[in-house]
């Protein structure tokens, strides 16, 4: 669970009037009841429409109206939206599917600010770079928009270059996610499973990466190299020297868009050799270079001759911990094998669930997934959706998410779905198989085993280093009287009582001994005496009391 932190936001006219704009259009999508908690909760003075929802918001199903409700808060909460729309194992499938449809297209902005970006951000001119620029952009969105361009060696190519004031925007409006967010974590209880704060903060972290195209160049760079001399994949030339934070400019790619060419009429054979490229492709990022294009949407994907792929927009690229990936591999191999215990032990082995977990519900659990999805021809396992719902398991049982795991679940989701979409056959287990006793037979490599042997050594060679200044530190502390033992206690309270019970009962159990001696002294003295007999009396029900009390409680 993400551990609520305290936000405040400046109380200017401006904020105020975006928190309040905000608020109207979740009322508008009637999502008012969260409102009027944050309102009341928190005593804001922000005036709130009473207008009903329009007949067409009525009408979408709640994932809809979530939807449209990101277009309708402007261009950071669809950029956002889209986030979201990665994190199915949070809001769920249904409303995955619908913010996966979100679009950023917007109206091109003037071609002077556009020159202007240019000089401030690469010191030249347009004039000076370039031989030719077309001041018509060929595509505008949300955060940039590209022009068609020549350099002066005579290369066409394409420039993106960064809408005037995103970025301060979107800063601008993230400050105010993370206000609303902690208003959301602290005052409305059944928000918090969605973790709002945990969500705002991995949206600011992307999309701020999104917005330093230098960051996208080098990823470019870096996937160029990763895939230098394997057949039928491509990588653009990004021009370094021409870019920068706000400008991007990389070699003109003439083909066709995979999304045209899915709905195109090429033949069956030429569709089968892209799919199988475009898988492999993955393979060899996930698996070999620890590296991955992590928005495979066929709109970043273009078909050149020859059925060459070939890969754009790097904005969005996510890495591999070796040893994540490592582990996110095996959990899917012990799946496919049906290997409930296998699977259960890496879990905890590798921290990825606590050792506190109920371990037989766990394993109910997923073996009741296993059952459903298990099939003896491994081509028919879809390894995208039966992770997705392996992780929606997990996560009921003190599941410790890697970010990375969500983001890989995902790409392999809408990898699966591009791969159907060109063969119907499409699976990504067909190629798991072969790249699977490839990292087996790696693993046993026995120079990897001989790196092991040399960390594990390394670690033992600290251990040895600095075990007798610890254990030091440790006697000097016992000795001063320093060493605090903290105890935690389970189900004392139970016996406490019956420890607080057993002593009232020895307590009655005396004075009524004392009761029945000193009644009998007196009737034995006096035997018409009323005190003693009714002394004894009450002694005899005292008595009869206690015992039924001991043998019936």
């Amino acid at each position: 669970m993400v551990k609520l932190r305290s936000f405040s936001l400046t109380q200017n006219k401006k904020d105020l009037e975006r928190v309040g704009q905000i608020l109207n259009i979740l009322v508008q999508f009637q999502i008012g009841g969260y409102v009027e908690k944050l309102i009341q909760a928190e005593n804001l003075h922000i005036h709130i429409s009473r207008r009903s929802a329009s007949a067409e918001i009525k009408r979408m199903t709640q994932p809809e109206r979530f939807a449209r409700m990101f277009e309708e808060l402007g261009t950071s909460f669809v950029k956002f939206g889209q986030i979201l729309a990665t994190r199915e194992d949070i809001i769920g499938p249904d409303y995955a599917i619908e913010l996966a449809k979100l679009h950023d297209d917007m109206k091109p902005f003037p071609t002077a600010d556009a020159r202007r970006i240019i000089k401030d951000e690469l010191g030249k001119s347009v004039e000076q770079i370039f031989s030719k620029f077309e001041d018509k952009p060929m595509a505008s969105a949300s955060i940039a928009q590209v022009h068609r361009a020549r350099l002066k060696n005579g290369k066409e190519v394409v420039v993106k270059i960064q809408r005037p004031g995103i970025e301060d925007t979107i800063k601008e409006d993230i400050r105010i996610m993370h206000y609303l967010a902690y208003l959301a974590d602290k005052n409305i209880p059944e928000l918090r499973p969605y973790s709002p704060q945990y969500l705002v903060d991995e949206f600011e972290r992307s999309i701020l990466k999104e917005l330093d195209f230098s960051r996208e160049a080098k990823n470019s760079a870096r996937m160029k190299e990763n895939f230098k001399g394997v057949k039928g994949i491509y990588i653009p030339i990004v021009y370094q020297e021409f870019s920068a934070k706000r400008v991007l400019t990389m070699e003109e790619i003439k083909g066709v868009k995979l999304t045209a060419f899915i709905n195109s009429k090429a033949n069956k054979e030429d569709k089968d050799i892209v799919a199988r490229r475009l898988l492999r492709a993955y393979m060899q990022m996930i698996l070999v270079d620890g590296f991955y294009h992590s928005d495979p949407h066929p709109g970043n994907i273009m078909i050149l001759r020859g059925s060459t792929l070939c890969f754009l927009d790097f904005g969005r690229c996510a890495s591999v911990d070796r040893e994540l990936a490592a582990n996110i591999f095996r959990l899917i191999l012990f799946a496919v094998d049906n290997d409930v215990n296998g699977l259960i032990a890496h879990l905890l082995r590798t921290n990825l669930v606590e050792d506190n977990s109920d371990v037989k519900e766990l394993k109910a659990d997923l073996t009741d997934l296993l059952d459903a999805d298990y099939d003896p021809d491994v081509k028919n396992i879809k390894i995208g959706e039966m992770l997705a719902d392996m992780i929606s398991i997990i996560s009921k049982h003190d599941f410790n998410r890697p970010r990375a795991l969500a983001e890989l679940t995902r790409t392999l989701l809408i990898l699966e779905g591009v791969g159907m979409q060109l063969d119907s056959k499409f699976n990504v287990s067909e190629e798991f198989g072969p790249y699977s006793q490839k990292y087996v037979a790696e693993s046993l490599d026995p120079e990897k085993m001989t790196d092991l042997i040399k960390d594990g050594l390394l670690d033992f060679q600290y251990l040895a280093r600095e075990l007798p200044s610890t254990f030091r530190r440790l006697m000097k502390k016992i000795s001063q009287g320093r060493i605090t033992l903290q105890l935690e206690h389970k189900n004392l309270d139970t016996l406490t009582a019956d420890m607080k019970d057993m002593t009232d009962r020895m307590s009655i159990s005396m004075i009524l001994a004392a009761l029945i001696v000193g009644s009998s002294i007196i009737v034995h003295a006096m035997p018409s005496s009323v005190i003693g007999l009714a002394l004894f009396a009450a002694s005899a029900a005292i008595g009869v009391w206690l015992v039924l009390k001991t043998l019936v409680f």
